[in-house]
């Protein structure tokens, strides 16, 4: 009996304590339990939303396990802030700020985002001019490649903090002739396929600001060989619309400029002006010429548009406003019913708009003939003809002297 009751309490007192003792070990693997299957969306359970928590879970710390973070199932308490969990040594376990990782205070996430160490944003507000080496050193952060354009100078001097291309590069104190020895096409930019065949140094046609334009010494060039290089692919060749030729280009263009050519029409059929000047291969009619048919040589020269030759025959005599209007052709404005026209100097007429009542030539309007085209009413000399330097009284009329309308001296 009494073995028995000394059994009981053996149970009872021996192994019921050990048994408290994992009890809280026990629940805190349910809660955890319990809280991992929360995170999964499954029919009949509930996400849990880690927000609420105050951290959100993004990027890497989506797939991290709760048990990384909450060690041993204590939640409470567990770091906010990316230096507790990765720095040296931590309890998670979590990657830390390597050895050579820049020299900074900032806070992880004021470069690196949650999705991943790299790329990292870098801002170097602050960071003192020409002392880009301390860190860009190839060893904590990127420095000068291989094949890096030989030069002391900062990186800051040609290179901006947001990307290291395109870079500008000072050429101050490069010694003319010598492009080649970085604009090779692998420490810089080179001659590209399709360059114009030429053993000239780079300077001798570009600039140190920019590659175009680019102007080229045609001195020593042979005559007639252009579409060597001026073939469309390696330089400028025929546009699209140009002068249906042969001919080499230095035949009408200077190596200076493309425009100004000048084009030699011998050999060009007569009346197939139109053939190129049709405003587009070449100009052609401006808004406001004649109205006419004809070709264009009918009435200009090979050398200059002005200085135009019109034949009048077959014109209807007095149409000649039709073109004398001042607009089309030189006239003195006006209209048919306009008595003294806006041309300053002309003698007042009632003849407008028939011009060859007094201009009986074609080819001028000088040597006109007023007197035997215009009946003028005597004593009205001076509505024309001004005195100056007259002798005598000057209140009678001309034709009170001078008898004759085609001189003064009689």
């Amino acid at each position: 009996m009494n073995e028995h009751q000394n059994n009981s309490k053996l149970s009872l007192y021996g192994w019921q304590k050990p048994r408290w003792l994992v009890l809280p070990f026990i629940l805190s693997l349910l809660a955890l339990t319990h809280f991992a299957s929360a995170q999964t969306v499954a029919p009949g359970t509930i996400k849990f939303d880690h927000i609420q928590t105050g951290f959100n879970l993004t990027g890497a710390h989506v797939q991290a396990r709760c048990e990384s973070c909450h060690i041993q199932g204590v939640f409470r308490g567990t770091p906010r802030d990316c230096a507790t969990c990765h720095m040296q040594g931590n309890r998670m376990g979590a990657s830390a700020k390597p050895v050579r990782h820049i020299p900074t205070t900032a806070p992880c996430d004021s470069c690196h985002r949650t999705t991943g160490w790299t790329p990292a944003s870098y801002s170097h507000a602050g960071i003192s001019p020409g002392s880009c080496m301390s860190c860009h050193n190839g060893a904590i952060s990127a420095g000068k490649p291989n094949g890096h354009v030989l030069t002391t100078a900062s990186c800051d001097s040609c290179h901006r903090t947001t990307a290291w291309t395109p870079a500008g590069f000072n050429h101050a104190g490069v010694v003319p002739g010598t492009c080649t020895t970085c604009h090779n096409g692998t420490t810089a930019m080179g001659k590209p396929s399709g360059h114009i065949l030429t053993t000239n140094s780079c300077d001798s046609c570009h600039r140190t600001t920019t590659w175009m334009p680019a102007a080229f010494n045609h001195t020593g060039v042979v005559p007639g060989t252009c579409a060597t290089c001026h073939n469309g692919t390696t330089a400028t060749g025929k546009p699209s619309g140009h002068i249906v030729t042969s001919d080499s280009c230095d035949t009408c263009h200077t190596t200076t400029t493309w425009l100004g050519a000048a084009f030699n029409h011998t050999g060009v059929v007569p009346g197939t002006c139109a053939t190129c000047h049709n405003g587009t291969t070449a100009t052609g009619k401006p808004g406001g010429h004649i109205v006419t048919s004809d070709s264009c040589d009918t009435c200009h020269t090979t050398t200059t548009w002005l200085g135009a030759g019109f034949n009048h025959a077959g014109v209807v005599p007095g149409t000649c406003t039709t073109c004398h209007n001042g607009t089309t052709a030189m006239g003195v404005g006006g209209s048919p019913t306009t008595r003294y026209p806006s041309y300053t100097g002309h003698v007042p007429t009632t003849m407008w708009p028939s011009c060859d009542a007094c201009h009986k030539s074609t080819t001028s309007f000088l040597n006109a003939k007023v007197h035997g085209s215009v009946l003028i009413p005597a004593g009205n000399c001076t509505s024309c003809h001004y005195r100056k330097n007259h002798e005598g009284s000057g209140s009678q009329s001309c034709d009170k002297c001078h008898n004759s309308t085609t001189t003064w001296n009689k």
